[in-house]
């Protein structure tokens, strides 16, 4: 049970619960675990969020796009973290990525109204919950500003920081230049000098298809605003 108890502690919904509380949560509840190996799809994106799933042991690797395919943004993901909780509820309930383990994966998932009996029994669950919610859905509002107003060199910051999980590595933004260009109402020279830019910086590398995000904290020294905003 202490390593059990020692992986919930570091998760964000369990914060703040008493070690007795949760022992007894141990102890009583029917938690589901999955393995998944190197390659397999652990999740997709056309999956209904049935479940809060979290990820216990491993990295996976978390790929979306925009809804023409032009643009795609992936990500790795490392133990131990909760996956998409913010789709368990609303009206779109499907995973917003699909999700494939690298190397050995573990995940443990809890259905939702399991979970809603939590937040029940103990109040600090439902705070965390939306703590969680209003953070990412103030992010998803930055995300659409970013896009549209400012320098191009902040816009590109405030998107990948909004869209990026604070522990991801292996970031890569998958698209044709003139897409990306075309995504963000610029110029293609103002897109190319930003790039070079930043690949000077070594915060980013990038290639006529892809750029790859080299030091995501460094994308946040970009920007006035609080940090933590884009840390959760």
């Amino acid at each position: 049970m202490e390593s059990i108890y020692q992986i919930l502690m570091q998760l964000p919904l369990f914060q703040g619960v008493s070690r007795s509380k949760l022992s007894e949560l141990i102890e009583k509840t029917r938690f589901h675990f999955l393995k998944y190996e190197d390659g397999e799809t652990a999740i997709s994106r056309s999956e209904t969020c049935t479940h809060f799933k979290f990820l216990l042991s491993g990295s996976l690797r978390s790929e979306m796009s925009t809804y023409d395919g032009k643009v795609k943004l992936s990500q790795t993901l490392h133990a131990p973290d909760v996956i998409a909780p913010d789709h368990i509820f609303g009206r779109s309930t499907h995973y917003p990525a699909n999700y494939y383990a690298v190397g050995s994966v573990g995940l443990m998932q809890v259905d939702k109204a399991t979970f809603m009996s939590f937040m029940q029994d103990e109040p600090i669950f439902l705070i965390n919950l939306l703590n969680i919610l209003s953070r990412r859905s103030q992010k998803n509002k930055e995300t659409l500003l970013s896009i549209t107003t400012g320098d191009l060199r902040e816009r590109l910051a405030h998107w990948i920081l909004c869209l990026t999980s604070r522990y991801a590595t292996d970031i890569r933004i998958i698209a044709r230049q003139r897409d990306l260009y075309g995504y963000f109402g610029v110029q293609r020279a103002v897109l190319l000098n930003t790039l070079a830019e930043l690949k000077q910086e070594k915060i980013i590398d990038f290639t006529p298809n892809e750029v790859v995000i080299l030091d995501r904290r460094a994308l946040r020294d970009i920007l006035l605003e609080d940090i933590e905003f884009y840390e959760e």
